[in-house]
């Protein structure tokens, strides 16, 4: 049997950004637009990089994927996954700073060695998920498109059909980032300067 891959990643960048109030394709941080401060990071840790977005969009070298089925994160997901040239794709999020390179190659050491794993997340200390800064296998592909064709386009409900690698938050704290810290609104474009 051929060995797995987890070389390929995914930028989520399809959202309306209503509470935002402008795309967030355009968000910038200390002088850098975020989107390609991500294409650079995840381009030295991945093969490919692709962006999922409804529309043209200047990105350099990585792939733009448009929606096929469906709408919200989990139609770019479906869209990215079944696109992507790796058995494990990476997503994260347009309005998510701060990866961290370490957590990453992790999670991408979980996945590649669990040959039933559909998905490798992160576990809040809520109890929740986060369902960005993970891996999702293509397996989890079926689960997904019937997901979609429902109607049902959030990524949460769908983790409760898949094999789960659960991140717990203990093992998350070691890596000291705001890696799931997210940029929803201006005020959190505020926090994210005082972390950058």
């Amino acid at each position: 049997m051929p060995e797995k891959k987890a070389d390929s990643a995914l930028i989520l960048a399809g959202g309306r950004s209503t509470r935002m109030g402008y795309d967030k394709k355009g968000l910038e941080l200390g002088g850098f637009r975020v989107m390609d401060r991500l294409l650079a990071e995840l381009s030295s840790l991945f093969e490919e990089v692709l962006i999922s977005a409804n529309g043209p969009f200047a990105c350099g070298r990585a792939r733009v994927v448009p929606d096929e089925i469906g709408a919200g994160p989990l139609a770019g997901l479906y869209q990215g996954l079944k696109t992507c040239k790796s058995d494990y794709l990476y997503v994260t999020a347009c309005d998510m700073p701060f990866l961290s390179a370490e957590y990453i190659r992790y999670i991408r050491g979980l996945v590649l060695g669990d040959a039933s794993a559909e998905a490798c997340i992160a576990r809040r200390g809520d109890g929740l998920y986060e369902p960005f800064n993970s891996f999702f296998g293509k397996s989890a592909l079926a689960p997904m498109r019937d997901a979609l064709l429902r109607g049902e386009y959030k990524i949460r409900p769908l983790l409760d059909k898949l094999h789960l690698l659960v991140v717990e938050p203990a093992i998350v704290d070691r890596y000291r980032t705001p890696m799931f810290f997210n940029i929803n609104y201006k005020e959190d474009l505020k926090r994210a300067e005082e972390f950058s």
